[in-house]
């Protein structure tokens, strides 16, 4: 150190040694800081004096001692292995709970446990992270032994905060020593089994956050006083006592199983780093925003990072899309940019998206797709599966480096159909942790089945409370009930949270239940009767009997709140209530009398808004109004709403609710007409959002309710095309038929060409897809066609319509390059890149079809190449989808890859028809490249197509000896219909159906191949369907099927074979030439076989062809050589499994001469 006076040794600062100002070695002067001798390498640091090293130190740490009760009368009765094994899942709770806290163990002894918080790093919250881990352990303690049949098994904790010695670098045992230890460990001692005790010094320092219960002073070995304790009594806010409402709080009484399920999910999902979807399902009351509370807690409590999201449902303007999904990104972009009062939504987005995504163009990407679902005007529209994809992705850097994500949305059960789409695929498309909670009150399940079928999701059902439970909850809200007090709430309660929470709460406004002593006493003498005080019997009533108290203001507040819905901002309640003096003061008292809370939680999409703290209030505030204030009050919301320019997209379906409201309030105004006329344009604003938003059932609810208010023709036929085209564009095609057709009737009358057109079109599509009626359709999109054709205003229409006929012969197999041709020309003409695209596709497939596989492979990678630039992953889908089936029949290795990536854009499209296709094509290819774990993966994926998984089932199951018959629902002429391309699987899988029973089997194979042959020539699925049948046939001995298979094939000798059928042609010839005696012929065919098997990339063909020439030669005494072919064969059938087909070969071996 500089400085230094001449000859120091030590540094007169800190009395750390001084190196040498020259090696004593070599003499060369030392630089500063130098670690070695530059002249001979020297070690300098050697020379100085060695400096003791810091053993212990002095720090403020949490201890927690944790003990069970009843272990030792357990592990008594047991057995001793079972005893162990108890324990040691015991230890693994212990370490796993004490860990997500941020704690660590210091040892076990015994069944005791012992942790710290504070070392090696102290925390200003480690005290109250130490406190809800004890909370954790005592709970999971009884759960843990009702599993293994001892309901006695408790826990007591104690935790004491205080100076300890830590021994620094210690790891685990031996790391903390002092007084806290030992306070802590009597602590526990003292605490009643099931509890967590704490002193002073640890309830201090966590009272912001936990409420306690005085258990008086404790006499302790080693103090020279009692030592005072408290108890444990609830978790009451977030970490540092965030979002903590002084008011009336329940305890969570009967709910510990199904809070538990809720963090063992959450868990998993940290765990596996997939999304999962939980549902928290039951009635109004019973106790599921709670739940919800004690979970957000919990997670909050947790040392490691979550990404939490808070959201709801609206309950009012229904038909807003994606509304809680909008909310819950816009909050989170505001946290990203810190500034929560940016008033600008594309700035908003844009800011964020820099802080959340490095590569410009993925921003570039993002940015129109999310502007569009947070409403930013002028950002166009886009296909439902790229928005999707585009908002998962969002949600996949917000989880970054791992992060879970925690998507918490209330009020599930006004879900419009296109969030809940949006959620199936980000279940199927999200590879990153997202746990996704929907609070929902009965209904929602019902009406989506998925919710509680798919594999990544689960539900869990809150029942009603039991009296005894009831009670419980009573006393600990109220002390000092009696049993006739207690009993007289408990049946008013009818086992509904809420309804005792409102009970007690009227009872506080009455004086009858006072604050005292940090609770709410009871100060009734007797037996309390409801009646005599005037509680009402129902809910209602009795909020009703708690309005009436409100002061005039108050009142006025709460009545016009009521009109804007369940949530509400301080601008706008402000704006409605100009009569009110004190709007500020009146929200205050409302907050205090707990009617309105204000949110706090600055992750929720809610932060500032005021919200009724039940709906049910809500409801009835709004149910004392007159008819003509509701008017008023509707129309007074209308009005601010317009105001918001910027908004007027997103909020048309609450404004067009809140005139429906209006009218329906006074039906017989003057105005009626026109409040209707301003509601329709709305509800067709709002429609037009959800579609573009990729909700058409959403929309298609707005255009019904629009529809149902309109009488003038014109206005009705244009309502009725376009619920017609947000119909089709729905899963079910089929009731998109009844507007269409409606919809084109009366554009007829009108003398509308082009409108009628554009309604066959969708009417066309939605029978060919939605009653497999091809015939009607194909003649009505033609005779329309033909009739537009010639108008040069008709584009767009006969571009619809093209695209029309075109999807519907692809089913029916009839030529359709005049349609392709005009496709072609007309999105030329229109100029529009995704039109063209999809015009490159259908052009494709013309040539694929008509023979020219290479241009079609060629135009299938072109419109692959345009729809990567333009991220049209729709269109990447169906082109990758085509490129698989276009290369496989030729080249395994390269179809294989485009499959796999047609698969991982097919999720993240979120399209389930593409996904079905990809995941069916996969499953087939990897059949046949050998990869048969990743097939059966696919197979029992619900997504995929079922005919085309069972065939790779049927084929894998067999080949591995496994029993396998086709199911009943499957082996159904209707569920193939007219499409060959589905029928051809059918028909083969009776064919393997009958072999595996021993029935005629070869002419099923046949006329399976026929029909692959009529749908597709030797290309598409044929080559797999060819490859079964034949082998079918062999087995089954039917010469005539096996000739007629050959006859087929042979036909196309001048034209080229695909290499996948040339293979299996030469091994079947060989197998001819064998049975007939001409061994020399079937050697030289089954080596051909090998090498176009090799070729092609097939490792099970190329080891059946050796298996079967292992055969031939030991047929001719080459043994040597049988031997090596058998063995490179049997090691395939290893790796594969196929132990039918090994023990084929061995057979066939064992018959000839060694």
């Amino acid at each position: 150190m500089p400085g230094q006076p001449v000859g120091a040794r030590f540094c007169f600062s800190c009395g750390t040694p001084l190196l040498p100002a020259s090696c004593p070695t070599c003499g060369t002067a030392v630089v500063t800081g130098a670690r070695f001798c530059s002249g001979c390498g020297h070690d300098l640091g050697a020379d100085a004096a060695s400096v003791a090293q810091p053993v212990a130190s002095r720090r403020i740490t949490s201890v927690l001692f944790g003990d069970l009760v009843g272990f030792t009368s357990l592990s008594e009765t047991r057995d001793h292995e079972e005893v162990r094994e108890l324990l040691s899942r015991y230890f693994e709770e212990c370490r796993a709970i004490i860990a997500r806290y941020g704690g660590t163990v210091e040892k076990f002894i015994g069944d005791a446990v012992m942790a710290v918080w504070g070392v090696p790093t102290a925390h200003e919250d480690d005290a109250e992270r130490a406190v809800r881990a004890g909370l954790e352990l005592a709970n999971v303690v009884p759960v843990l032994g009702a599993e293994i049949g001892v309901p006695e098994l408790a826990m007591r904790v104690g935790i004491v905060t205080g100076e300890v010695a830590v021994t620094v670098g210690a790891q685990q045992q031996g790391m903390v020593a002092g007084d806290a230890v030992n306070t802590a460990a009597r602590v526990q001692s003292a605490a009643t089994p099931g509890q967590v005790w704490v002193d002073e010094t640890t309830r201090l320092l966590t009272s912001s956050a936990i409420t306690y219960l005085d258990v008086g002073s404790h006499p302790m070995k080693g103090k020279a006083e009692p030592v005072p304790l408290w108890s444990v009594r609830a978790v009451v806010a977030a970490v540092g006592g965030a979002q903590r409402a002084d008011g009336l709080e329940a305890p969570l009484v009967a709910r510990d199983r199904e809070l538990r399920l809720l963090k063992e999910h959450f868990h998993r999902v940290e765990e596996s780093g997939l999304p999962a979807l939980l549902v928290l399902d039951g009635e109004a009351g019973v106790g599921k925003s709670r739940m919800a509370w004690e979970f957000e807690k919990y997670v909050d409590g947790l040392s490691a990072d979550v990404r939490w999201h808070s959201t709801r449902c609206l309950s009012y303007g229904e038909g807003v899309a994606f509304s809680a999904l909008a909310e819950a990104i816009r909050a989170r972009l505001q946290i990203v940019v810190g500034d929560a009062d940016v008033d600008d939504q594309a700035s908003l987005l844009s800011s964020g998206l820099d802080h959340l995504v490095d590569d410009a163009d993925e921003r570039a990407w993002l940015e129109p797709r999310l502007a569009t679902l947070l409403g930013v005007a002028g950002t166009g529209t886009f296909p439902r599966e790229d928005l999707f994809a585009a908002w998962t992705a969002f949600l996949l850097r917000v989880s970054e480096d791992g992060i879970p994500v925690s998507l918490l949305i209330d009020d599930a059960q006004h879900a419009d159909d296109g969030l809940l789409l949006f959620l199936e695929h980000l279940l199927s498309a999200g590879d990153f942790p997202c746990f996704v909670v929907l609070l929902t009150r009965p209904g929602l399940i019902e009406a989506n089945p998925w919710l509680a079928t798919h594999r990544r999701t689960a539900v869990v059902h809150l029942d009603a409370l039991a009296p005894r439970e009831m009670g419980q909850l009573l006393d600990g809200l109220v002390a000092g009930l009696d049993d006739d007090a207690r009993d007289s709430l408990v049946q008013r309660a009818e086992g509904i949270p809420l309804f005792a929470v409102e009970t007690v709460r009227s009872l506080i406004d009455r004086d009858l239940v006072v604050p005292r002593g940090g609770q709410y006493v009871f100060t009734g003498e007797g037996t309390l009767d409801l009646d005599d005080i005037g509680a009402p019997a129902s809910l209602q009533a009795l909020i009703a009997a708690r309005l009436d108290t409100l002061s005039p203001a108050e009142r006025r507040v709460l009545d016009r709140a009521s009109v804007v819905g369940r949530s509400f901002s301080h601008d706008l309640i402000a704006a409605l209530c100009p009569d009110v003096p004190d709007v500020d003061a009146a929200l205050a008292s409302l907050v205090r009398l707990q009617l309105l809370r204000q949110e706090t939680n600055r992750f929720s999409a809610e932060v500032g808004l005021y919200q009724f703290v039940q709906v049910v209030v809500r409801q009835v505030a709004y149910g004392t109004l007159s008819r003509r204030d509701r008017k008023a009050g509707h129309l007074a919301v209308v009005a601010l709403l317009e105001d918001d320019v910027d908004a007027a997209d997103e909020t048309a379906a609450i404004a067009a609710q809140h005139h429906l409201e209006a009218i329906d309030a006074v039906p017989e105004d003057d105005d009626v007409a026109l409040l209707t006329e301003r509601a329709v344009d709305l509800l067709r604003r709002a429609a037009a959002r959800a579609r573009g938003l990729g909700a058409p059932a959403e929309a298609a609810g707005n255009l019904r309710v629009a529809l149902a208010r309109t009488t003038e023709p014109a206005a009705r036929a244009d309502l009725e095309l376009e619920l017609a085209r947000a119909l089709r564009d729905t899963s079910d095609a089929a009731a998109a038929i009844a507007p269409a057709a409606s919809a084109r009737d009366a554009f007829d009358a009108l003398g509308d060409d082009l409108r009628a057109g554009a309604a066959v079109s969708v009417l066309a599509h939605a029978l060919a897809v939605g009653r497999l009626d091809y015939e009607s359709s194909l003649v009505m999109a033609r005779e329309r066609y033909d009739a537009l054709r010639d108008r040069d205003d008709a584009a767009p229409v006969l571009l619809d319509l093209a695209q029309t006929l075109i999807q519907i012969k692809l089913r029916t197999s009839d030529a359709f390059g005049d349609e392709v041709a005009d496709q072609m020309r007309l999105a030329e003409l229109i100029g529009d890149e995704s039109r063209i695209a999809e015009a490159y596709v259908g052009l494709a497939l013309h040539y694929m079809v008509t023979g020219s596989r290479g241009v079609g492979r060629v135009l299938f990678e072109a419109a692959a190449e345009v729809s990567r630039r333009r991220h049209l992953l729709p269109t990447l889908t169906r082109s990758l989808i085509n490129l698989n089936v276009a290369w496989s029949p030729d080249d395994l290795g390269r179809g294989a890859a485009f499959g796999a990536e047609a698969l991982a854009v097919g999720r993240q499209a979120g399209s389930h028809l593409a996904l079905a296709i990809a995941a069916s094509n996969m499953a087939l290819t990897w059949t046949l490249t050998g990869d048969w774990d990743d097939a059966l993966t696919i197979v029992d994926d619900p997504a995929s197509e079922p005919l085309l998984v069972e065939l790779a089932r049927a084929r894998i199951m067999l080949a591995r000896g496994q029993e396998w018959q086709l199911a009943d629902d499957l082996d159904n002429d209707e569920y193939a219909g007219d499409d060959l391309s589905l029928r051809c699987f059918l028909e083969l899988l009776r064919a393997l159906d009958a072999l595996a029973v021993g029935r005629p089997a070869g002419a099923l194979a046949l006329r399976a191949v026929e029909t692959a042959y009529a749908a597709a020539s030797l290309y598409d699925d044929f080559t797999v369907i060819w490859q079964v049948a034949t082998e079918t046939a062999w087995a089954d001995g039917d010469q005539d099927a096996i000739a007629g298979l050959l006859g087929i094939v042979d036909d196309h000798r001048g034209s080229g074979i695909p290499l996948g059928v040339r293979a299996q042609r030469d091994r079947l010839g060989a197998l001819q030439a064998a049975d007939a005696g001409d061994l020399v012929g079937a050697e030289t065919l089954l080596r051909q076989a090998i090498d176009v098997a090799t070729q092609w990339g097939s490792p099970p063909m190329v080891a059946q062809s050796r298996a079967d020439l292992a055969v031939v030669l030991q047929r001719v005494g080459r043994t040597v050589d049988a031997a090596a072919l058998a063995q490179e064969a049997r090691a395939t059938f290893d790796a594969l499994g196929a132990v039918s087909w090994s023990a084929a070969l061995d057979l066939a071996l064992a018959g000839l001469p060694a």
